[in-house]
């Protein structure tokens, strides 16, 4: 596959067999299409992936969900319950194949013979990834799940919020689009180990495991002796100021790292005062001091506007950023600079793309998501060859 001026995406030689679902599978599909790979994803006849009908939006002929984590594949129909069709996917996989993953229902792969050893036996060069809920082990091994829920058992929901509210879901399934980041990465770290050794291998990703890696920096500070984490909204760890602070037409937050930046910001809102108070000189008196720290700072914050204060902060090289809805933050000229809002190949709709670019270039926006089984004949044809 190649990007919009021609060259080669960095995967363009491998070919990928999606055997995914709902959103983690398909983000890593979607990322391993955008970055050149052939996808071939499977789904059932006649039904599809479940998101196909999830939601009452629909974008490109497609539900929104659907459209946005598919996007680049091929959809190859497979009925799991026809020996014949089951015969004719090993044998793609055999002959054609470079990656398998997958992230269904536990034990639906080995049930019928599309687990890792029953087609690494036919193809030794095959990296598999498995992609489950609660991982490989454990009571909780066979249970299905999805992101909320993982963000509940990790303990995220528990700390998301303020002190005032209950316990609160993460406003995007970092979840299952983490996991699909794992996943992703291990395939890659596979290939290269292939292109050494020659052999396949199996990767494992699962979504509890991305959860708790997530919470590795409060378990840290909790291993520190800070304790667990609590509900702090706006308000972060380590750091004062960091987080939230009032200007005179809504929020901005600020982190700031060095007492550097504590003196450039001190500067700019002309409270150099604040540097020899005793309560806030340094971090740890900051942090000790917090609430009378941000109520003498949102009191000289509120003279200014979130622009007014930004311009004069970012020309002193202080970190802050405006609190923003999506709406605002994509309507924002730095994000239209980015280019990282796509228009769909037809032009009709768009999509946030890659947010990661090679040699300067972003990879486009090649392909839509696919109609359900769409690449049948053209995949099988190999087949037809003998």
């Amino acid at each position: 596959m190649s990007d919009v001026a021609g060259n080669a995406l960095p995967l363009a030689d491998l070919t990928i067999l999606e055997m995914g679902s709902s959103l983690a599978g398909p983000f890593a599909g979607r990322t391993l299409a955008e970055f050149g790979a052939t996808v071939i994803k499977v789904e059932p006849p006649e039904v599809g992936d479940a998101s196909r009908s999830w939601g009452a939006g629909r974008i490109g002929g497609e539900a929104t969900m659907f459209q946005a984590f598919n996007m680049g594949k091929r959809s190859l129909t497979v009925d799991f319950t026809s020996q014949d069709e089951l015969d004719r996917l090993r044998r793609l996989v055999a002959e054609k194949i470079d990656v398998v993953f997958q992230n269904l229902r536990p034990g639906v792969v080995s049930k019928f013979g599309l687990d890792a050893k029953t087609l690494m036996a036919e193809n030794p060069r095959l990296i598999y990834c498995n992609m489950g809920a609660f991982g490989s082990e454990g009571p909780l091994k066979h249970a299905p799940g999805y992101d909320p829920l993982m963000q509940a058992f990790a303990g995220i929901s528990d700390a998301t919020g303020d002190r005032q509210s209950g316990a609160a879901r993460v406003g995007v399934p970092l979840i299952d689009v983490g996991t699909g980041m794992w996943a992703t990465i291990g395939i890659l770290t596979a290939l290269h180990k292939r292109s050494v050794t020659g052999q396949g291998c199996v990767v494992d990703a699962a979504m509890l495991e991305t959860a708790l890696a997530w919470q590795g920096l409060n378990f840290a500070n909790h291993q520190g002796g800070a304790g667990w984490p609590e509900r702090m909204g706006l308000q972060g760890p380590l750091l004062v100021p960091n987080g939230g602070y009032e200007a005179a037409d809504g929020t901005m937050v600020m982190t700031l790292g060095t007492p550097a930046q504590f003196a450039r910001f001190c500067k700019v809102i002309e409270r150099e005062d604040l540097l020899d108070d005793p309560r806030f000189a340094s971090n740890d008196d900051r942090m000790a001091n917090r609430a009378a720290f941000d109520e003498t700072v949102n009191e000289t914050l509120r003279g200014k506007s979130r622009a007014e204060w930004s311009e004069l902060l970012n020309a002193a090289d202080v970190p802050n950023a405006p609190l923003l809805d999506l709406a605002e933050a994509i309507d924002h000229a730095q994000t239209k600079a980015t280019g990282i809002i796509q228009k769909s190949p037809a032009g009709d709709f768009e999509l946030i793309g890659m947010p990661i670019q090679f040699d300067g270039e972003r990879p486009a926006f090649a392909r839509t998501a696919p109609a359900l089984g769409e690449a049948n004949q053209e995949v099988f044809a190999f087949m037809n060859e003998e």
